[in-house]
């Protein structure tokens, strides 16, 4: 699988239009700091020569393309939500990080940060687990995110939350709607 770089847009040609004709597709990927990503396709009406209307997917977290095994180009999407979620993620950026620009590290340090935040508060609530307990197992993350974010250095490699001990603070009597 072929990674596709965030900045990096696409010109393919002889892409289907309707049943019959052919026309050029320009496949690229939009960065918001406050959405995320998502990607846009423009294609040129091959009976005018105009572009049409861009078409966007929705905002995901993290998003990235790569060619499948046909040459096509796909779509992987990751989610910040939960700490399995959370530590893929780091693990993907840490793996792929020539992919992003620096602006882009920043926003998901920022947005790592703000998520493990959201975890650790989700498993007081809704887990019974102490926030005493949980909070020597979050905060070296938070830190190195906040770090990562001042200093702009990589430390996605050494992101990662200790799933098991994290699970080990739960209240198994604990009913939270109950």
């Amino acid at each position: 699988m072929k990674m596709i770089k965030t900045s990096e847009k696409i010109e393919i040609s002889d892409y289907p239009y309707s049943f019959t004709l052919k026309c050029t597709l320009f496949d690229s990927m939009e960065f918001n700091p406050k959405k995320g990503y998502r990607r846009v396709t423009q294609t040129i009406n091959p009976k005018t020569g105009r572009l049409n209307a861009p078409k966007s997917s929705t905002y995901n977290r993290l998003m990235v393309r790569y060619y499948n095994e046909d040459g096509h180009i796909k779509t992987r999407s990751f989610s910040f939500n939960g700490v399995e979620e959370i530590n893929r993620a780091c693990k993907f950026i840490s793996e792929n990080i020539e992919l992003f620009e620096n602006n882009e590290l920043q926003y998901f340090y920022s947005e790592l940060r703000m998520f493990a935040i959201v975890n650790l508060k989700a498993m007081v609530m809704y887990a019974g687990s102490k926030f005493e307990d949980l909070k020597p197992l979050f905060d070296p993350f938070i830190e190195l995110c906040k770090k990562g974010l001042s200093d702009g250095c990589n430390y996605f490699n050494d992101l990662q939350l200790d799933y098991e001990a994290i699970e080990n603070t739960k209240d198994v009597n604990y009913k939270a709607f109950g």
